[in-house]
């Protein structure tokens, strides 16, 4: 295995000895690259780890270039870093067509300033003769690195066939560094059938799927994470789009719904929290992969979306629905049902803003998996990955439009 201290001012034993044991298998690395991987004051973990793994590439004999051949090529590689300038459009999103701009030029500085063999810090060790070098070694060490805590020290880690195991939401099972065996493991957190995959914890169920996408690659059917960017009106954009539509600077308001009222209509439990509703046990209960928890992680969402939106009135008895919730005036009501409409019409643009339908994503993704033409000629991976994410999106935006759509129908 690869390993490096992450904090080497802070104690580096560990990583010391691993270094010296894989140089006294594999033979001997270079000086500079020792120094920089075990250096306090140069780079960080990430770094080390990515020259580490290129050297590795280039020069390790042994098993190396067998695991290294069966590690995924660059144009494999779906991660932000990875996408081309041309490409971004096929996303259907500001976010995410800015965020991997902005990965691809981070990984180009870093490129040109560190690792490559012409201009980098480290071009004497000729790590990356090209940016696409960097790049694979960058996704490599984001997407398959582990992290653990031996003897007190953190490190990161590269542990060729371990890491090929995939994440789940609900793992069965799970990794450490076994300091007695000395060994790294995989280990089962429950009875495992035969034939039924093995997988971990990345330790990303925080990450929605723009930092999926970052880190790893691939995005999440139903992530409870992920949020739709409603306005609360008050914007320059919105307030022009009002005046546009004949409105007043303003007179819209920002939309405001009942939080007791929406959670009893659509049966959901849970309490405020300093002004804001958490789902997270409701999210806990569909881990699973099956249609029905994906689509109730999305519903979660597309609620948890409405947070900023959501008012809290006094206190209805616990366990008496609606029953427990007073009654509206005429005015109330129709102030209610105003800013669902508001949401709703959000929902509506930000899909006709997106050049395809569901309808028509779900074809272009079958098509290339299928390997027909109807995906088109340059239907790449990361085209591919793309079409994912921005039908994702839309089913998302679906998910809340059925919701405030249910309420509104409660309210009638």
């Amino acid at each position: 295995m690869l390993c490096v201290t992450d904090k080497p001012e802070e104690g580096n034993a560990f990583g010391k000895a691993t270094l010296a044991d894989w140089q006294q298998v594999h033979g001997r690395l270079p000086p500079l690259l020792v120094r920089y991987l075990l250096s306090a004051d140069q780079g960080d973990w990430f770094t080390r780890l990515v020259a580490y793994l290129l050297w590795v590439k280039k020069n390790a004999q042994g098993p190396w270039p067998m695991y290294i051949n069966m590690l995924p090529k660059v144009d494999e590689l779906t991660n932000l870093m990875n996408y081309r300038p041309d490409e971004l459009e096929e996303f259907q999103s500001a976010s995410f067509a800015a965020l991997a701009s902005q990965e691809r030029t981070q990984i180009r500085d870093l490129h040109e300033t560190l690792f490559s063999s012409s201009s980098g810090e480290l071009k004497a060790l000729k790590l990356a003769d090209s940016l696409d070098d960097t790049v694979w070694g960058c996704c490599m060490v984001n997407s398959r690195g582990f992290s653990d805590v031996v003897n007190g020290e953190t490190v990161s880690l590269l542990v060729p066939l371990a890491d090929m195991a995939n994440h789940s939401l609900s793992p069965n099972a799970a990794y450490r560094f076994n300091v007695e065996q000395d060994a790294f493991e995989i280990s089962a957190l429950q009875d495992v059938e035969v034939g039924t995959e093995a997988c971990i914890s990345y330790g990303c169920t925080g990450k929605d799927n723009r930092g999926l996408m970052r880190d790893y690659g691939f995005a999440l059917p139903g992530n409870y994470n992920d949020r739709i960017p409603f306005s609360a009106g008050d914007d320059i954009a919105s307030q022009l789009a009002a005046k546009a539509a004949g409105g007043t600077q303003g007179s819209q308001g920002r939309p405001s719904l009942d939080g007791w009222r929406l959670m009893a209509t659509l049966g959901l439990g849970g309490r405020p929290s300093i002004g804001r509703y958490n789902l997270d046990t409701a999210a806990d209960a569909a881990r699973g992969d099956s249609e029905q928890d994906v689509a109730q992680r999305r519903r979660l969402a597309a609620v948890m979306s409405l947070n900023p939106f959501l008012r809290f009135p006094g206190l209805p008895r616990p366990g008496s629905g609606t029953a427990g919730i007073p009654e509206w005036s005429q005015t109330e009501l129709q102030a209610e049902r105003r800013s669902i409409d508001a949401l709703l019409a959000q929902c509506s643009s930000m899909m006709a803003s997106m050049p395809t339908s569901v309808e028509t994503d779900e074809q272009l993704l079958a098509a290339a998996a299928a390997g027909g033409s109807g995906a088109g000629p340059q239907m790449n991976v990361r085209r591919q990955q793309a079409v994912r994410v921005r039908l994702e999106n839309k089913n998302l935006l679906l998910a809340a439009q059925a919701v405030l759509q249910q309420y509104a129908d409660s309210l009638s």
